[in-house]
């Protein structure tokens, strides 16, 4: 193996990389990956890098993990210790000459320069806490939390050693993983830090020749995410009908006949939300304006709620809103104070009516605004079928949450009989409030039509003729007498 490291190491290492594997190899950052379909070679990746930085830092501590102990023994370690003898440019397994003692039972290693390796599942983050580390690999990383990998960033501490992270994974919709190593408007730091190379299953010209007969059948979504490495679907997605370019729309100004409705969910120590939706007379829903913060005190909510209705943005100024809902968990009373958030919120004079307390409700009511339904008419193009529900581009958090809103993962052995699925607690809290207000909207008659535009951009134009007809009203000089003026015409 040469080309792609500038140390020299004794060891021979059998190995001849692909071309995403040695992109994968050039990367420089203290965090590296290779991302990808099935069979592109990542395992393999990982095992090469991981055991050379080993040989170039003699004395290394190091761990390499997978979520579960029976997904580590099958595949990441035997692959590290093992290695792949199917052909002769593969990774062939650490070769013997290099380990100094091997622990079976224990998935301990140490070599020859007292460099040392734990193989270490994860289904106890706690085993990293009393580690001191110089390396570590995680392989699928998209199957473990971003917590535990802040827990292995902790441990990296370890003098004259390579102090690096090493990640290979699946794509896994814009989970921290593609925060941090993919997105194309990552900070800076995270783009100095964290590198990655991508690679399909078709970048790996070893596989067996039958090997893609396999993917005929398959779900498109899962052709599209462990083939093609598409992050843009993923196993348990729950709105798979969630699509920017129909469901996004530039913002308007909503009339001010519009039924509005506005949500808070709490999440004192977590992000908690507040969300304001509008109504049109066809039965659209728009998500026009939202508020996410945590850790914050009722009072501060109460004065940002009145500020962004009183303020003149999209919504209007001094908007009247019609229906004020709240997440179940308001009703809790405080173990200090004894009194409960809507409580709180009711001494302010700014009273909420109780939300549906039925997660399930709520995802159904979501998909179904979400499909376009036969009969309906998007307001914009004209197109039928159409969505019942729109979100102004400037509610960037909805836009981030709702495509990555996904079902907790099962165990692997759960059964038929078992608990139905229950969807993920996590940045969720501006989807309880859309499902809230959607959920209570399907239970009412449709707003009723006093004659004003659907269309948003007759509406837009029509609240500015009459905040400009009021305004000439009110500077007129015979306002006040009634009569005839020669441009507004009769009695105002």
């Amino acid at each position: 193996m040469t080309g792609f490291r500038k140390a020299q190491v004794d060891t021979p290492v059998s190995y001849t990389p692909m071309p995403k594997q040695m992109d994968a190899h050039s990367l420089e950052a203290k965090y590296r990956g290779l991302c990808g379909g099935w069979g592109n070679g990542k395992t393999s990746w990982g095992c090469v890098e991981f055991f050379v930085s080993l040989l170039e830092y003699p004395g290394t501590n190091s761990i390499v993990a997978r979520k579960t102990r029976p997904e580590l023994k099958a595949t990441t370690w035997d692959m590290l210790l093992n290695g792949d003898k199917t052909h002769d440019q593969a990774w062939h397994g650490i070769p013997p000459e290099a380990i100094k003692y091997y622990n079976r039972s224990d998935y301990f290693v140490e070599l020859r320069n007292g460099s040392k390796i734990w193989g270490m599942p994860l289904d106890d983050p706690k085993k990293i806490e009393n580690f001191n580390l110089g390396l570590f690999w995680i392989d699928q990383a998209e199957e473990v939390e971003e917590d535990i990998f802040l827990k292995f960033q902790g441990r990296l501490r370890q003098h004259r050693s390579p102090r690096e992270g090493l990640l290979t994974f699946n794509p896994a919709g814009h989970n921290w993983l593609w925060k941090r190593f993919i997105d194309p408007t990552r900070i800076s730091k995270f783009k100095r830090l964290y590198k990655c190379v991508e690679a399909t299953t078709f970048d790996n010209p070893n596989l067996p020749s039958d090997y893609f007969e396999q993917f005929e059948g398959l779900p498109e979504h899962w052709v599209q995410r462990f083939v093609y490495g598409s992050h843009e679907v993923f196993t348990g997605q729950i709105f798979t009908d969630w699509d920017p370019e129909v469901h996004v729309v530039q913002p308007f100004l909503i009339p001010s006949k519009w039924e509005r409705w506005m949500s808070f969910d709490p999440g004192m120590r977590h992000e908690a939300a507040a969300s304001w939706c509008a109504r049109d007379y066809e039965g659209n829903v728009f998500y026009y304006r939202e508020v996410l913060a945590p850790n914050q005190p009722i009072e501060w909510w109460y004065d940002r709620i009145i500020d962004e209705e009183e303020g003149e943005d999209y919504g209007g100024p001094q908007e009247e809103v019609a229906w004020r809902l709240i997440g179940q968990e308001a009703k809790q009373r405080s173990q200090e104070s004894g009194v409960s958030v809507k409580q709180k919120f009711t001494e302010f004079g700014m009273d909420f009516q109780d939300a549906d307390r039925d997660p399930p409700a709520r995802i159904s009511t979501i998909t179904e605004y979400l499909r376009p339904r036969p009969g309906h008419t998007n307001p914009w193009t004209g197109d039928d079928p159409a969505p019942r529900v729109y979100v102004f581009s400037t509610c960037d958090k909805l836009q981030e949450y709702l495509p990555q809103y996904r079902w907790r993962p099962q165990r692997t052995n759960f059964s038929e009989e078992d608990a139905p699925e229950k969807p993920r607690k996590k940045d969720d809290h501006n989807i309880d409030n859309l499902g809230h207000v959607l959920v209570h909207l399907s239970e009412l008659p449709p707003l009723e039509d006093v004659g004003r535009p659907t269309d948003p951009e007759l509406a837009y134009m029509e609240e500015h003729f009459d905040m400009a007809l009021e305004r000439a009203r009110d500077r007129s000089p015979v306002g006040s007498a009634g009569g005839r003026h020669p441009v507004l015409g009769d009695d105002f």
